[in-house]
C-alpha cells in the first residue's frame, strides 16, 4: 500500500519536473514584427530551442546558453530584439533584474539584457511555475491517501 502512494506521488509530480539541457527564448525583431516590442505579444510568435541554433562563424563551438533582448534607441526609434544568447551572465553580476545600459553620440542607446531562468524569460513577464498543476497534484495525493 505504501508503495502505492509514493507512485502515485511521483506520477502527479513528475509533469511538474523539468530538466534543463537547453533553454527555449524568442527570437524577433521589431523592425520585421512589430509584435517583438514592448508590450511584448507572443500570441503568434514560435519559441525558439536554442540548442537547434547555428553555431557562429567567429564563435565555434559556443552554444546558445540563455536568451536575450536588446533595447535599441537609433535617431528617436525604437527597436527590440529577442534571441538566443552565447556569450556573457545572466544579467548583471547574475541578477537578471539588472541589464547592461549604453549610450552614445548621434542620440543612440542601448539596453542588454541576458536571462537564463527559464524559458521564454526574454518576453515580458512569464509565470514561473503553473499553480493549477501544482494544485491538481496535491488534491489528487490528498484523496488518495485519505
Amino acid at each position: 500500500m505504501a508503495s502505492q502512494h509514493i507512485l502515485l506521488t511521483i506520477f502527479c509530480f513528475l509533469p511538474m519536473i523539468y530538466i534543463a539541457d537547453s533553454i527555449k527564448c524568442w527570437t524577433c525583431r521589431s523592425d520585421a514584427d512589430p509584435k517583438c516590442g514592448d508590450p511584448f505579444d507572443n500570441s503568434t510568435l514560435p519559441i525558439t530551442d536554442c540548442k537547434l541554433q547555428d553555431n557562429l562563424p567567429h564563435i565555434k563551438d559556443v552554444r546558445p546558453t540563455m536568451c536575450r533582448k536588446i533595447r535599441q534607441k537609433v535617431h528617436g526609434q525604437w527597436r527590440y530584439y529577442r534571441g538566443c544568447a552565447y556569450l556573457g551572465e545572466p544579467g548583471i553580476g547574475g541578477d537578471e533584474r539588472y541589464c547592461l545600459m549604453r549610450t552614445g553620440s548621434y542620440n543612440i542607446f542601448m539596453e542588454y539584457c541576458t536571462c537564463i531562468s527559464k524559458d521564454g524569460c526574454n518576453g515580458s513577464s512569464q509565470t514561473t511555475i503553473s499553480l493549477s498543476l501544482l494544485f491538481l497534484g496535491c488534491a489528487a495525493i490528498y484523496v488518495t491517501l485519505r
